[in-house]
């Protein structure tokens, strides 16, 4: 069935403050790094009522997202809007993350990290909404992240590797990044730390 979109840019409802669901900031420390081309995208669905909410991200059978360990806030996320002069406006995503142990293990995923792929990243707000039902955000959904910077300094960082994955210049997403709620907060958290696999059968 399809998504119901409003394209006229009009608004449609109001913008209200939930101080009982006041903003902070910040991610949880682990994200799953999906590589793009692993996702079903005709069994992965797409609210109805909402083009912005992933009611099931399913990846392709036998396949499985990565998991990024983190510390504190050693990962972030964030969005922009990216202006088009003669076509709809689009978004920018990014994913600033941070590999904490320069293993050879590491350095090889980083090392495919570099190599061309796409990548959607899923995360887990601080900031979860009402009834954690805006816990999950999903980043590249729809054209993918590509690695656009990577360093190491023993002298910088306590020789941690840093990287940022974002929306490639001209390619950037038709929306910001999605909600994702499998049915509700517990079943979400289920398959996120999972890491989204699927059976080969």
């Amino acid at each position: 069935m399809p998504v119901t979109n409003d394209c006229t840019g009009l608004l449609t409802n109001d913008i209200l403050f939930d101080c009982a669901n006041a903003p902070v900031g910040g991610i949880e420390q682990n994200v799953v790094l999906i590589n793009k081309e692993d996702i079903d995208i005709t069994a992965t669905t797409v609210s109805t009522a909402n083009k912005l909410q992933i009611t099931n991200l399913q990846l392709k059978p036998g396949k499985k997202g990565f998991k990024l360990t983190g510390v504190k806030q050693s990962n972030g996320k964030a969005w922009e809007l990216v202006k088009k002069e003669n076509a709809p406006d689009k978004f920018k995503h990014t994913f600033s993350g941070v590999i904490f142990t320069p293993s050879l293990e590491n350095k090889e995923q980083a090392d495919n990290l570099s190599q061309g792929g796409k990548y959607v990243v899923a995360i887990e707000q601080v900031w979860k909404g009402q009834g954690n039902a805006d816990a999950f955000e999903v980043l590249g959904y729809n054209s993918g992240l590509e690695l656009t910077t990577m360093t190491n300094s023993s002298k910088e960082n306590d020789n941690m590797i840093m990287f940022e994955l974002a929306s490639a210049d001209g390619f950037e997403e038709t929306s910001m990044p999605k909600t994702l709620l499998h049915t509700d907060y517990a079943t979400t958290k289920t398959v996120f730390d999972a890491a989204f696999i699927e059976s080969a059968s």
